[in-house]
């Protein structure tokens, strides 16, 4: 059985601070983590917890670099621009959105209550490292995307849950080959990681562009 008690959790040196399972251990005790990013990872499940903040990325800096045209993306495609963004990145061999939608301050309570919030859950058939496509595994992916313009800042939160382990994967040594469970769940776990979620020194965002 999963245990998804959830347990205070301080990040970035405490400036940041979130409740999720403590069996969500955090990798940079294992292997370099970069500065802006903060990665939680349970092996028996090949579940992760990725926040990250990602700096002058606001609508009017964020540009759709596959077109290589200087448009701003708008709040409403922020979500579906990162999950693209990481699927890019993570070489997925496939990759869907299957729903979005924004958030209210209801959601997430302790964020300023103008900031822009939204949900995407999709999923990516991906690979870990550099294994080849017979080792493909069906993730489910549910990205958080808050927008902090006057930080010149968005800060995202990753929630990857596999569906499908192939028996060749890297990652079917710790959480077995096969379909997968722990998707069913992430969604309402994910809510309460993200109502708890607060801000403890702005700072951690720099400072608000132009000043």
């Amino acid at each position: 059985m999963i245990d998804d008690t959830l347990v205070q959790r301080s990040l970035f040196g405490g400036a940041m601070q979130l409740h999720f399972p403590l069996r969500l251990v955090d990798i940079s005790d294992f292997r370099p983590v970069p500065d802006h990013q903060e990665v939680f990872a349970d092996a028996s499940l090949d579940q992760s917890l990725v926040v990250e903040i990602v700096v002058s990325m606001s609508s009017q800096q964020i540009y759709r670099a596959v077109v290589q045209e200087h448009q701003p993306v708008p709040d409403a495609e922020a979500a579906s621009f990162f999950f693209h963004d990481q699927a890019a990145n993570n070489e997925a061999q496939h990759a869907q959105i299957d729903m979005q939608y924004v958030l209210s301050q209801q959601d997430v309570p302790d964020l300023p209550p103008d900031c822009f919030k939204a949900i995407l859950v999709g999923q990516q058939a991906v690979t870990k490292g550099r294994q080849g496509s017979d080792a493909l595994n069906k993730v489910h992916i549910i990205l958080c995307c808050i927008r902090l313009p006057q930080h010149g800042s968005d800060l995202l939160l990753t929630l990857n849950s596999p569906i499908y382990i192939s028996e060749k994967s890297a990652a079917a040594e710790h959480a077995g080959a096969g379909f997968k469970g722990a998707h069913l769940t992430a969604p309402a776990l994910f809510k309460q990681i993200i109502s708890s979620l607060r801000i403890n020194d702005w700072g951690l965002f720099g400072d608000r562009p132009g000043a």
